[in-house]
Parts: C-alpha cells; structure tokens; sequence
C-alpha cells in the first residue's frame, strides 16, 4: 500500500512539473515574436522580466540578472560581482545571438555594456 501511495505522489509531481512546463513556454514564444533591435542587447531579469538595453547599466541584486543575449552588430560585455567565485564573472559575448546564463544566488551586482562590434 504504502509503495502505491508513492508512486501515485511521484506520478502526481510529474505531470504538475509538465503543466508547468507548458505555462512557462508561453512567455518564451512571447519573446521570440518581439526580439530586441539590433545594436541591443536583450538582459533578462530574475523577476521574469527581460529589457533590451542599450549602452552601460549596472543591475543590482534585485532584480538580479539571469541571462544576457547578444543581439547583431553588438558585443556585450559582463561584469557580475558577489562573494562566492562564481558570482565573479567576465564574460564577453560576440554578435549575433550568443547567451550567457548567470548565477543569481549571491550575486550583488551586473554591469551590462552594450558596445558596435
């Protein structure tokens, strides 16, 4: 009885992890009808927000920034800063596109610059 009980709660997690799948992917779809111009960069935001930015900002802890994407003729820059090694980062992104996912737990500031390539 009680392996039963089990498998009926594990079967339950999975298919509400499913339906929460599918609730999430409509934003994703959402996102891609209305990309960022070119000469931008597209910085998405821990509060499930995201901004095409242009130029230099620096982002606080919260919203922390979660991923970063080029866009083309642009080369993006990050700098990320925190307490942990993986909260300090450079990264530097080339035209077209390329993403970079950034660690959120510690993290206490983001500068993004967007630069022409």
């Amino acid at each position: 009885m009680t392996r039963m009980l089990r498998r009926l709660v594990i079967r339950g997690a999975v298919i509400g992890a499913i339906a929460a799948g599918a609730v999430v992917a409509v934003p994703q779809t959402a996102i891609a009808d209305a990309p960022c111009p070119d000469g931008t960069a597209r910085v998405f935001l821990n509060d499930a927000t995201n901004v095409c930015q242009s130029g230099s900002a620096t982002y606080t802890a919260r919203p922390a920034v979660s991923k970063v994407c080029s866009t083309g003729g642009t080369t993006v820059v990050v700098e990320t800063t925190g307490p942990r090694r993986v909260n300090r980062r450079h990264i530097e992104l080339e035209p077209g596109g390329h993403c970079a996912r950034l660690e959120i737990e510690g993290q206490e500031s983001a500068t993004v610059q967007v630069q022409p390539a």
